[in-house]
């Protein structure tokens, strides 16, 4: 072999060696990153699963102020939401096959979907426990807000087929709101804070059924590899019933592939686990969120 053919040869190699240690680094990384990413994820969903344990304590005296119950007034139809826009009657009504406007407005969601906790829009409050004690007894607010959920489901492709135990299930038009959905990551975020909502103004029972589904989309039926991660660090550890949320996490064990990767419960006690339904005894575990 000829000196320039060898040294030809070991520029190759080393462009090689030099693309593997990059391609190491950039694993490292993104490894580094996801790890931050669901340390976080974690830390937040406790908080919320734990109603807020350190935001102060709100004087009942003070707590029904009007610029702590603009919630609840843009849910009476009393005011928009703020920048720039509409009564919730009009979104309701005029909004709900318009995707291109529920997808590029953004201010929107958080007066839909209100937390205890800031968000994105500073024109959006904090929802109030005082608030939230009042939209669970008025059933305007009550009927408002399922329509506002099944508004935002649609957009996504699904539909509420039982009003009753949130039973949901693919649209029609499934496809094409599945591929919107896994391309514009900020509706992770959006259906973060829609399953949080739930569990704050009653409808506690409507988030299993909805994580649910996006386990069997993402790990059964292979769909939305942009949502996946989400259904996992968030999405699964919002719901707060202990049981169901445990019941989820086997599941999504069980569909995981390769199954020894799986980080968000313990290997043991998921292979142990079984349902009450199908043992009296309780297997004592929680998953990577706590």
């Amino acid at each position: 072999m000829a000196d320039n053919e060898m040294d030809s040869w070991d520029e190759e190699e080393e462009k090689e060696w030099q693309e593997q240690r990059e391609q190491r680094a950039k694993g490292y990384n993104e490894a580094r990153y996801r790890k931050e990413q669901q340390r976080r994820a974690a830390s937040d969903l406790r908080k919320y699963r734990n109603n807020y344990p350190d935001r102060p304590k709100v004087n009942p005296c003070q707590s029904a102020t009007l610029p702590d119950m603009q919630n609840l007034d843009f849910y009476l139809n009393k005011k928009r939401f703020k920048p720039n826009g509409e009564f919730i009657e009009v979104i309701l009504d005029q909004w709900k096959d318009d995707y291109e406007l529920l997808e590029r407005n953004n201010s929107y969601i958080q007066w839909l979907f209100p937390l205890q906790e800031q968000g994105m829009n500073f024109r959006a409050r904090m929802l109030t426990r005082t608030e939230i004690e009042m939209m669970k007894k008025d059933e305007e607010v009550q009927r408002r807000f399922i329509e506002a959920y099944k508004l935002m489901l649609g957009f996504y492709g699904i539909k509420l087929v039982n009003a009753d135990t949130g039973e949901v299930k693919r649209t029609e038009k499934f496809e094409e709101r599945f591929d919107n959905l896994d391309y514009h990551s900020h509706n992770n975020l959006r259906i973060t804070r829609i399953l949080k909502c739930l569990g704050e103004l009653g409808f506690e029972h409507y988030q299993a059924p909805l994580v649910k589904f996006f386990l069997v989309e993402t790990l059964v039926e292979k769909q939305l590899p942009g949502v996946k991660n989400s259904v996992l660090d968030y999405f699964l550890f919002t719901v707060k019933d202990k049981q169901q949320r445990r019941d989820l996490v086997h599941f999504a064990w069980e569909n995981y592939e390769p199954r020894y990767k799986f980080i968000w419960g313990p290997m043991e006690q998921l292979k142990m686990y079984k349902k009450p339904s199908d043992c009296d005894s309780d297997v004592g575990w929680e998953g990577e969120h706590g």
